[in-house]
């Protein structure tokens, strides 16, 4: 997953929605034209009628990278005016049904503060930003997390009897990050909470007749075990076994817990055994957070 086109994307889309918006605001804050003013009264008739005023959208700027244009319109004044008797006094006149008192908005008109309707879009779109960012680097570590899982396979050159002592390892194949299994004390210490997928393979040999067990542990609490071992009734055989086994399980870590390997056996000649082939194989690797 790429995380710098992640970031491209949303900010490609934030700068339009912003780009709209300003754009919607200039086109809507713009004026229209007024009425004509009502004619002037005749004598003793009916007066004349007014010349009509210009309609239409004024002068209003076509967005961003646009010409400004002009509207034209076109209006009506209608005047009425009755006379008193006699030398075509002056009368009184009717206010014209198209005027309108000084200073209010027209139909369709916007009276909107621009400016401030600008700014708080962009606070709002500054606060989506930064709630997008922090979206961003939780993903992003948790993308980290899965592409860079702590992981290890050691194994073990020799074969190994002491029931006392975890089982020790020779060298590790696989350590991501270092420093995860101690080769000497063969001891897994876990450096982050999470499940983990955690095997034991040996080539096991369980001898006359008797039984040896892997026992794995989490700070010295038995989690799993494989054993190897022939049931059988006839007493007067004494057979051995050699088989190759695997302890395979997942289990919840927290970090600092150690997770190591003991053998468990019957008898005295029973015992894990391995070569320059390496038959014996501790691993571990983070699979998900808790």
């Amino acid at each position: 997953v790429s995380t710098a086109l992640i970031i491209m994307r949303v900010s490609v889309c934030l700068v339009l929605t912003v780009f709209c918006l300003v754009a919607f605001i200039s086109e809507t804050s713009a004026g229209r034209g007024k009425g004509g003013k009502s004619g002037s009264v005749g004598k003793g008739g009916f007066g004349k009628g007014g010349k009509g005023g210009k309609g239409g959208f004024g002068n209003q700027s076509g967005g961003f990278g646009g010409s400004p244009s002009k509207g034209k319109g076109k209006g009506k004044g209608k005047g009425k005016g009755y006379g008193k008797g006699g030398k075509g006094g002056n009368s009184s006149e009717e206010s014209s049904e198209e005027s309108t008192e000084t200073g209010a908005p027209t139909s369709g008109s916007c009276a909107c503060d621009a400016v401030a309707i600008t700014a708080d879009v962009l606070a709002d779109v500054t606060a989506t930003i930064a709630d997008l960012t922090s979206q961003l680097t939780t993903a992003t570590a948790q993308i980290r997390e899965l592409e860079e899982p702590d992981v290890f396979s050691c194994k073990r050159m020799s074969g190994y009897s002491d029931e006392s002592a975890p089982v020790s390892y020779t060298a590790c194949d696989v350590e991501q990050p270092s420093g995860l299994v101690d080769l000497d004390s063969g001891k897994f210490t876990v450096q982050k909470d999470g499940v983990y997928r955690l095997t034991f393979t040996a080539r096991m040999s369980a001898m006359n007749g008797q039984i040896v067990r892997a026992d794995m542990y989490v700070n010295d609490v038995l989690v799993g075990r494989s054993s190897a071992n022939l049931d059988t009734s006839d007493s007067t055989t004494i057979l051995d076994l050699e088989t190759t086994n695997t302890l395979d399980m997942n289990y919840e870590l927290k970090a600092g817990d150690e997770v190591y390997v003991m053998l468990n056996y019957v008898g005295t000649m029973s015992l894990i055994q391995s070569s320059m082939n390496y038959q014996i194989f501790f691993t571990g690797e983070w699979i998900r957070a808790l």
